[in-house]
């Protein structure tokens, strides 16, 4: 099984190089698995001039374009080569076995093309695997959506003119306009960081993917501990 994972990321700072290299670790781990192709759709134009450079197994796509945020994922979509497409914000963290817990339900019920993850970790099992729902922030979380590629066959690419502000909005509505079920899973967990500057989650890179991807030993500074 392979996702495509989408993150849209601005690379201009040790900073925000730490959150996204970070955010990709804990997708990589997080189930042992599953084959992730992460692409990241770079809003910095001068990003091959500086030296906050990703490993080699991440697509980097740079548009020409100014930033809008459906474009991006658009762009970052039309790259995409998984059984499924996840779209995503680079401050994120990834629990273990998050995508597993989706592909159950996706398995049981081929009807739901679209899936957010819970992003309330308390590790509890849920009596209730899903909600099926369109409510942003409860059942439709905009920092992670999973879907089925086929579902653009159906709704098309995403709105582009949502560049930024009510783009979760217009997702959902399109999503209802097709009759098309989106479902939150209970028991996947994602952790939206929200750009806090000290989140209680630490997530340290380890040794071993600091080797293997040749990652910089200053992320490891104690500042960048997320």
């Amino acid at each position: 099984m392979k996702v495509s994972s989408i993150f849209l990321a601005r690379t201009d700072s040790v900073e925000s190089y730490a959150m996204t290299t970070k955010c990709i670790q804990s997708a990589m781990e997080s189930d042992p698995d599953v084959e992730f192709e992460i692409i990241i759709v770079e809003s910095n134009k001068t990003y091959y001039e500086s030296t906050f450079i990703y490993p080699d197994f991440v697509k980097v796509i740079i548009p020409q374009e100014q930033f809008n945020f459906h474009r991006f994922l658009n762009i970052g979509i039309q790259h995409a080569t998984g059984d499924f497409i996840a779209l995503c914000n680079n401050d994120l963290i990834f629990h273990q076995n998050w995508f597993t817990e989706i592909l159950k339900i996706a398995n049981l019920h081929p009807e739901i093309l679209s899936f957010s993850p819970n992003g309330n970790i308390n590790k509890k099992a849920q009596q209730i695997d899903y909600q099926i729902g369109y409510k942003v922030m409860q059942q439709l979380k905009g920092w992670c959506i999973v879907v089925k590629p086929k579902i653009f066959k159906k709704i098309g690419l995403l709105d582009e003119t949502f560049s930024f502000y009510y783009a979760d909005n217009d997702y959902g509505m399109t999503l209802k306009y097709y009759n098309i079920k989106h479902a939150l899973v209970l028991n996947s967990y994602v952790e939206h960081l929200e750009k806090k500057a000290k989140p209680k989650t630490e997530l340290i890179l380890n040794e071993a993917f600091i080797k293997k991807y040749n990652i910089p030993d200053y992320l490891q500074e104690e500042r960048f501990h997320y």
